[in-house]
């Protein structure tokens, strides 16, 4: 449960045995309206648009080299959109500085991997992004004491200014 004294809609005063809470309810003094998020990320590969998965093997090297320019964006996957931008500034303090809505990128990028015996080689660009599972809550008093509840919640996939190419392998 998270607690915040910020927002509290009473005075504070000063007496001579400490601080004492002017015009607010006992309960209401000690669980505060409040609003937040909550964030949860995990590492997810973004492939950027119009950019193919290359194959190469069975075995062997596979080396890839691509001339790019284009973007990836975020994508909400469950949840409100209109949460996007709160989500994102807390998402960048949770989590990682480096997210963003939108990677737009130009470059060109060679790359090469050794391909297990027997085995297909895959590379893809992407954007090394979050998926960022998050939940907006109310902390509110019921019955005299503390309680919170969850307001909405969903999962947002955010790119960020890492890139590069993503490998894999099959047997097929």
């Amino acid at each position: 449960m998270i607690r915040r004294v910020a927002g509290l809609g009473a005075a504070i005063t000063l007496v001579s045995s400490g601080l004492a809470v002017v015009g607010a309810s006992p309960a209401l003094a000690m669980c505060p309206p409040d609003t937040g998020y909550t964030v949860h990320g995990t590492s997810v590969a973004m492939p950027f648009r119009g950019v193919p998965v290359f194959k190469d093997g069975k075995g062997g090297t596979i080396t890839v080299s691509r001339a790019y320019s284009g973007s990836v964006s975020f994508s909400v996957t469950a949840g409100a959109e209109t949460e996007v931008g709160a989500i994102l500034a807390k998402a960048k303090v949770s989590i990682s500085a480096s997210l963003t809505k939108t990677n737009s990128t130009s470059t060109t990028h060679t790359y090469s991997h050794d391909i297990s015996r027997g085995h297909y080689g895959h590379a893809q660009y992407v954007s090394w992004g979050k998926r960022v599972s998050w939940s907006k809550w109310q902390q509110y008093t019921s019955n005299g004491r503390c309680a919170v509840k969850t307001l909405r919640s969903g999962v947002i996939k955010f790119p960020s200014t890492s890139e590069g190419w993503r490998y894999w392998e099959t047997t097929s």
